[in-house]
């Protein structure tokens, strides 16, 4: 009991949080309000026609057209869309009012003129992502948030105002190449992990997870999309299979087993450290303080999912540097970040992972805590073996190399803690850097 005292209290920190975010962050009649003044600041006054559209007239108090805002779920919670309408039903503007979203990611929505394309759109007009309107690539779940909340508003308008029938487009299930590739990929490390011999090409699992998972898709696990799934900020399977998948894929393995695959064989980013650190053939051994590491890992971990609950924003507590690096996005602060963890990793194996990673400490804890279940009702001894077996290829293990230097520690050992504690101060006040910036942005 003891040993989950501070787990305890840190989730019930965490509950309280999300309920006093949730209270704060309600979106009552003054929020959209503000939220109609932020898209169409030349309107004189709205007069509601839903508690989520209204009618808007100019100075001389001319019908001007429609407004409505709505918010569906993207890649890191709710993405807040004004859509204005003129008295014909043309589209006119799409605005982002308030977003969950990484903002290098709308960014690139602007960038790639994806917003554009709606002023050539009338409410009449399906308006459904990926049958008239066109995705973002590298933006895809932002995309599809943002054409939903405009198909939302723009067929409310048609029916209630204009009196018109919008066309519809059946939601069919979005299952090809991506999610297949996906899927594969987890399935295929499961079942060979089974085999003792498996170890041996984690790196090759690992490098095709790079090349699938990191620069093809850039759908890494991180913080953002954890802090969603605890939120409920959960996308339509149909059209995000994909992030259904990765999550189940990381989790429930984790908390069946005990054991951490995602870490260990499928993600990108550690995939991406351990090619770095072998082609540097330098170990430096973080030692004991690995210990301290990892409990400032979890001290990461907290703290970012309090900022995404008492804020009911996940982004603003994404500080990963995986869409950086594989979506080659980000503003100077991550691309820093990007920069010295991977030359980090050249002497330090997987220092992300050990120090600084909030995914790998909460698959940890639900593995942990999936072994402590096991225990308590007498199944432990069975897989002792097998956590050994993964547990060699942790992130909080020194490698064999490791091993090998420890006769030159003595001698080295004071270099190695100033290179280690000047890299670990770094990355921290880059990470700090990073979570300010999110939410200065997203305020």
């Amino acid at each position: 009991m003891k040993k989950y005292f501070m787990l305890i209290i840190a989730i019930i920190v965490l509950i309280a949080a999300a309920i006093y975010g949730s209270y704060n962050n309600q979106m009552d009649e003054a929020t959209v309000l503000k939220y109609y003044h932020s898209a169409a600041p030349e309107a004189s006054r709205f007069i509601p026609i839903t508690d989520h559209t209204a009618s808007y007239y100019d100075t001389a108090g001319t019908l001007a057209g429609y407004i409505g805002v709505s918010s569906n779920i993207g890649y890191s919670g709710p993405v807040f869309t004004a859509t204005l309408i003129d008295t014909k039903g043309n589209i006119t503007a799409v605005k982002v009012v308030n977003s969950s979203e990484t903002p290098a990611y709308l960014r690139k929505l602007d960038a790639a003129g994806y917003f554009k394309q709606y002023n050539q759109k009338t409410v009449t007009d399906s308006l459904m992502p990926k049958y008239d309107i066109d995705c973002v690539s590298g933006a895809t779940l932002s995309s599809r948030a943002i054409g939903n909340s405009v198909q939302n508003v723009a067929h409310s308008i048609a029916v209630s105002e204009l009196g018109l029938s919008p066309a519809k487009a059946k939601i069919d299930w979005q299952l090809g190449v991506k999610e297949i590739a996906i899927a594969a990929l987890f399935v295929l490390v499961l079942i060979l992990s089974r085999f003792p011999k498996f170890g041996k090409f984690r790196l090759v699992f690992l490098i095709g997870s790079i090349g699938i998972m990191g620069f093809w898709l850039n759908r890494s696990l991180s913080i953002s999309q954890i802090s969603s799934l605890l939120l409920g900020y959960w996308p339509m399977p149909q059209t995000n299979l994909i992030w259904y998948l990765i999550l189940v894929g990381a989790i429930v393995p984790a908390l069946a087993s005990g054991k951490n695959f995602y870490c260990t064989y499928i993600c990108p980013f550690c995939g991406l450290q351990e090619v770095t650190h072998a082609i540097s053939h330098t170990n430096l051994p973080l030692g004991k303080h690995s210990k301290w590491m990892r409990k400032g890992r979890d001290i990461l971990l907290f703290t970012v999912i309090f900022i995404a609950f008492i804020s009911l924003n996940p982004a603003n507590a994404s500080y990963e540097p995986f869409g950086t690096i594989f979506g080659l996005n980000g503003t100077s602060t991550f691309w820093y970040l990007t920069f010295f963890v991977l030359v980090a990793s050249f002497i330090f194996r997987r220092f992300w992972c050990t120090a600084f990673c909030p995914v790998g400490a909460f698959l940890d804890k639900l593995a942990s805590l999936s072994r402590d279940i096991r225990k308590a009702i007498g199944s432990a001894d069975k897989n002792k073996a097998a956590n050994a077996a993964v547990s060699k290829n942790r992130p909080q293990r020194e490698s064999k190399n490791g091993a090998a230097l420890k006769i030159e520690q003595k001698i080295r050992f004071s270099k190695t803690e100033i290179i280690m504690f000047a890299f670990y101060i770094i990355i921290l006040a880059l990470i700090i850097a990073a979570i300010v910036e999110n939410i200065t942005i997203n305020i």
